[in-house]
């Protein structure tokens, strides 16, 4: 599987990819923010930060949640075969975004 460094990816349709993607989140997530960077391995990777309503934050459902959020990115943007990126999900409720604004989560 050939690996593309994340100085070649297209921005412009990577995040036009994303948008799409981002759409199909909807009700659960309210915003979602990327960066692209190395892991701690060195590899290309994409590292998502995702807001969930505060809803979709209750403890019986937060696992489910995140993992039909994490895997319907995993499998319409196909980050290791269309973009050579190791995707990484990070997951935050709104009221937290709120209380704890972070640049990154920008």
């Amino acid at each position: 599987m050939p690996m593309v460094p994340s100085g070649f990816v297209h921005r412009g349709q990577l995040d036009a990819e994303i948008k799409n993607a981002r759409r199909k989140l909807s009700p659960e997530a309210v915003d979602l923010f990327y960066n692209l960077d190395a892991d701690s391995t060195g590899e290309p990777s994409i590292f998502f930060n995702i807001v969930l309503a505060d809803a979709a934050t209750r403890e019986e459902t937060l696992a489910d949640t995140t993992g039909i959020i994490a895997m319907a990115l995993f499998d319409e943007l196909r980050p290791i075969e269309n973009w050579g990126l190791h995707p990484y999900f990070n997951f935050r409720s709104q009221s937290e975004q709120q209380s704890r604004p972070d640049p990154e989560w920008a």
